[in-house]
Order: structure tokens, then C-alpha cells, then sequence
């Protein structure tokens, strides 16, 4: 079965721009993350690493799942946006507003310092979470806005952080940084929704919001579990061993971050069009299989490339005092194929409204990761919390495969996996062979002997007159 042309064209285009706008945004503020982390250095970065860390679960809960669900709302009617975009953002607001100053109190009064002081002021950019409208717009299937207004924040984070930060003594300027950016990018996108004829006047409306709000709780629960499976070792690291210990972590973990959001920012693009075709199921099942081989595609490679190469990533990106990351680079990079695979069954599941099931897989999954951190943190430190972030990822998308199938979405048959595999396979050959005459040498080969293999087996197309196209 092939997916309908048009389908395809519309998740392709949508992530295009979103995929597009996360690679240079993701890489522009990646310039900030190796900037601080050779300006500060490991013990600094990891104050850095652990109040980001932490703040993440309040920024899900600033989010109250609207950036997954919003989605979907919007998507399976355009007209609501008009009554759905005021109410949910006075909500969120205001849950932002509380939450903000929760976080400076715990970080002030509670937390060691300075990672509490840090943490306070990262709380600002909650408020800018809550007012984001990045979900109308994706909604509305038109996400190049929405990179290009990604683009503009993390730019100017990074120029603000690169004027205002010189020494370890600046380090509180790092979170006023992001905040300033994020809120360029919100006030970007509540432009333009404006320009679009969206009423954006905050009004208390909890009969348009509260429905909304209920149907996302178990998302909101599932994004607090999923952010215990990838951060909670850091805070087992911290507990057990010292910041220098963290920053090393956190230093691997930033070059996976950087991948699975693109992860992200393609299932996202799909969300809205497995919505849609919700009453065409030959359309949808097809549009699913294709995006399950199209993911394992685009992944294994990445994963194969990046356990060879981690030493010269590691040493060229952070330079010689971060060889301890290596082997946690090596072990969490195999994270990347397993979590794209289980992107693609989770969404079909929101999209068939099965966020319970969701929720009930992460639950396991993060229950599961407590335990393996509790008992291997702290023997084995940063290579323990690695083998158990991975092994959870392993459980977790098995679970999401057999959710998933329970409401008729299947997998693609084997036939639309081997050419990857085989690329890949010759791939990790060539890179090893190559691999004495350093980082790029070795890199550019092997992208070079992934796309040619892959040409070989069938797995991209090429004919006159038009560009190549995956076909697998």
C-alpha cells in the first residue's frame, strides 16, 4: 500500500518547515551550549544542565499538554480556534504565573546553591511557555511560521549569551538570555496569528478551555513520566556524585537532545494529518507504515555513525577536557532509533484519542527507569545512568508498537526495513575502515557510502528530470 500523494506532500511540507526550523535553531543554540560549556567549564555547565533539568517538569506543567492536544483540537476543526485560542491561553497563564513563583521559592529556599539561585531565574520563561502559540499554528497545518519565529529566539539567546557571558561569575545571565528570546519568539508568533484575523484578547472562558484541559491531563502526566525516563538520572548524578559529573553527562546529552527533537518535530507534523484521515483508514494506515520505515531510515544511520565517531564528536565539539562523555555518547546514542520508532505509534494513538494508553506506557516506562537508576547510578555513575535510560526506551516503544496495533495500526513489514539496515550496515564498515584519518574524513565518508548503498538497494529513487525521493 502507498500513501496518497497528497498526504505525504502535506507532512512532508509541515515538517520541512518544522524539522527545517528545529536543525537551525537546535544548531544555533547548540553553539551556545559548547560556548558555555568551554567558558564556564564542566563544574558550571553542570549547574546549568541540572537547573534545566529540573525546570523542564515545570515547564510541562505550564504547558498543561496543549502543545500535543491543541493540535489535535485545532486540526480536527479549524473553526474552533477562534474560541479555543483566548480561553486556553488566559489558562495557561495564569497556571504559569503560580508555577513561576513556586520555582523561585523552592530554588531559593530549598535547592543548594547556586543551582537554586539559577534555577529561580530560568522560572521566568514559564510565561513565556504559557503564552506560545505554536500549537495554532501547527494545528492549522502551516508550520513555517513556527520556525521561522524558533529561529529568531534561540538566535537571539545566543547573541545575548555570547555579549553578557565571559566567566563562570556571569552564569545568571544565561537564564535571562532565554527568557528574552523565548518571549521574541512568542510575541513573533501572536503576530501573526493576529495578521491571520485569530482574536488573541485573554478572557476567562472555562466552558471553551476546561474540556480541553481535562482531555490533555493524561498528557501533561505522560510528559512528566517521559521527562523522568531522560532527566531523572541527572538527578541521581547530582545526588551521587558531583557537578563536574553532571556536566560531563549533560555534555553527551546535549548532542542527543539535539536529535530527538527533530524526532519530535516530525511526529508533531504528522499529528495533524493522521487526525484528518481518521475516517479514510486505508489512508491513514498507509501514511503510518510510511512514516515508521521513513523514521527508521532517517535514524539508524545516526545511531551507527554516532557510536563510532563519538570520541571525535566529543573532542571537537567540547574539547579535551570532556573524554569522559565518550562512553555515555556511545550508549545513549542508540536512544535515537528506538525513540523515532516510538514517536510515530505514540501520535497515532493521540490521534485515535487514546491518550490513557499513552499515559499507561509512560507510567511503566518511567516506574521502570526509577528503579535501574536507583540500583545502577550509583555503582556505575554516568555509564549506569545511560544503559538505564536506553533500556527503558527499549521497553517503552515496544509498549507503544503493541498499543498501537490494538487500535489498528500496523507495522510495516519487514521489506520496508532491510535496505536501511544494509545501508547502514555498509555504512558503519566504511566508517571504521576510514576512521583513523579523523572525525570528518570519516564523517563525509560515511554519509556518502549510506546514500549510495541505499540507492543500490532501491531505498532512495532517482529518475530524470525530478529529485531523489526515499523509497522504502
Amino acid at each position: 500500500m502507498v500513501v496518497t500523494h497528497d498526504s505525504d506532500r502535506t507532512v512532508g511540507r509541515n515538517f520541512l518547515a518544522l524539522g527545517a526550523g528545529e536543525a537551525v535553531a537546535r544548531l544555533v543554540a547548540f553553539g551556545a551550549t559548547v560556548y558555555l560549556a568551554r567558558t564556564l567549564g564542566a563544574g558550571s555547565y553542570g549547574v546549568i544542565g541540572l537547573a534545566t533539568a529540573v525546570l523542564l517538569y515545570f515547564t510541562y506543567l505550564a504547558d498543561c499538554g496543549i502543545e500535543t492536544l491543541g493540535v489535535r483540537e485545532i486540526a480536527a476543526d479549524h473553526r474552533r480556534v477562534q474560541t479555543l485560542a483566548p480561553a486556553v491561553l488566559t489558562l495557561r497563564l495564569a497556571v504559569a504565573a503560580i508555577l513561576a513563583v513556586a520555582v523561585a521559592v523552592a530554588g531559593l529556599l530549598f535547592m543548594p546553591q547556586p543551582d537554586g539561585a539559577i534555577l529561580a531565574v530560568y522560572g521566568l520563561t514559564l510565561l513565556g511557555v504559557a503564552a506560545n502559540t505554536r500549537w495554532i499554528h501547527i494545528g492549522l497545518e502551516d508550520a513555517s511560521r513556527v520556525a521561522l519565529a524558533r529561529i529568531a529566539g534561540e538566535s537571539t539567546m545566543v547573541l545575548l549569551v555570547v555579549l553578557l557571558v565571559r566567566s563562570a561569575g556571569d552564569i545568571a545571565r544565561v537564564p535571562l538570555a532565554q527568557f528574552t528570546g523565548d518571549m521574541l519568539a512568542m510575541s513573533l508568533l501572536a503576530i501573526w496569528l493576529r495578521r491571520r484575523g485569530v482574536s488573541l484578547n485573554l478572557r476567562w472562558d472555562w466552558r471553551s478551555a476546561g474540556p480541553v484541559f481535562h482531555r490533555a491531563f493524561p498528557l501533561v502526566l505522560h510528559a512528566l513520566l517521559g521527562l523522568m525516563i531522560y532527566n531523572s538520572d541527572l538527578i541521581f548524578l547530582r545526588a551521587f556524585q558531583t557537578a563536574a559529573d553532571v556536566g560531563h553527562y549533560v555534555a553527551a546529552y546535549t548532542l542527543i537532545s539535539f536529535l530527538l527533537n527533530l524526532g519530535i518535530a516530525y511526529s508533531q507534523s504528522l499529528l495533524p494529518t493522521l487526525t484528518r484521515l481518521a475516517g479514510e483508514p486505508p489512508r491513514q494506515q498507509a501514511l503510518y507504515q510510511t512514516a515508521m520505515a521513513q523514521v527508521f531510515a532517517a535514524s539508524f544511520p545516526l545511531a551507527v555513525g554516532g557510536y563510532l565517531l563519538a570520541p571525535g564528536i566529543i573532542g571537537f565539539v567540547f574539547g579535551p577536557g570532556y573524554e569522559r562523555s565518550v562512553i555515555a555518547l556511545q550508549i545513549l546514542i542508540w536512544t535515537i532509533p528506538v525513540a523515532f520508532y516510538r514517536n510515530v505509534p505514540q501520535m497515532a494513538l493521540i490521534s485515535a484519542g487514546r491518550q490513557d494508553r499513552v499515559l499507561r506506557i509512560t507510567f511503566v516506562s518511567a516506574m521502570l527507569n526509577l528503579a535501574l537508576n536507583i540500583l545502577i547510578i550509583p555503582a556505575y555513575g554516568m555509564v549506569g545512568a545511560a544503559a538505564a535510560t536506553l533500556g527503558t526506551e527499549i521497553v517503552r516503544t515496544g509498549l507503544a508498537l503493541v498499543f498501537a496495533r490494538k487500535e489498528g495500526f500496523h507495522l510495516p513489514r519487514f521489506g520496508r526495513l532491510w535496505r536501511t539496515l544494509v545501508a547502514g550496515g555498509g555504512m558503519g564498515l566504511v566508517v571504521y575502515l576510514v576512521g583513523s584519518r579523523g572525525l570528518w574524513p570519516s564523517l563525509i565518508a560515511g554519509t556518502a557510502a549510506y546514500l549510495l548503498l541505499l540507492v543500490l538497494v532501491g531505498g532512495i529513487r532517482v529518475s530524470r528530470g525530478s529529485l531523489p525521493a526515499l523509497s522504502v
